[in-house]
């Protein structure tokens, strides 16, 4: 049984779709995709922040290092 007849199977118990329902099942994915994309491109930002601080901190404690002469014993 193709997935069209099943298809076919399932609408034969409830009726076809109206307009409307398919509008609204349609703005319903349409708001789930949204989401998803939102909170992909939310991780990625969150992502690369973390990056970016933790190698400025590294740049600046080599930095202090070299400043303040912390790493040679005198």
């Amino acid at each position: 049984m193709s997935s069209s007849e099943e298809f076919q199977d399932a609408s034969t118990d409830y009726g076809p779709l109206t307009q409307r329902q398919a509008e609204n099942v349609a703005d319903l994915g349409a708001c789930r995709a949204e989401e998803r994309l939102y909170a992909k491109v939310g991780r990625s930002v969150v992502g690369k922040t973390i990056y970016i601080l933790g190698a400025g901190l590294c740049a600046l404690a080599v930095w202090l290092v070299g400043y303040l002469h912390l790493g040679t014993p005198k």
